[in-house]
């Protein structure tokens, strides 16, 4: 297991998953509806 967690892959993998699943979390509790752009500011002018 120690040969393993030092293997320089397998710590670029699992960093690489780590950061992955961040990144789905945080799309998933905001939603995909906010990616859009914001509504058009000179609408009123």
């Amino acid at each position: 297991m120690q040969k393993l967690r030092e293997h320089e892959g397998f710590r670029f993998i699992a960093y690489t998953l780590f950061y992955f699943v961040i990144l789905v979390l945080l799309v998933l509790i905001y939603g995909f509806h906010d990616m859009n752009a914001g509504p058009f500011i000179y609408t009123e002018f």
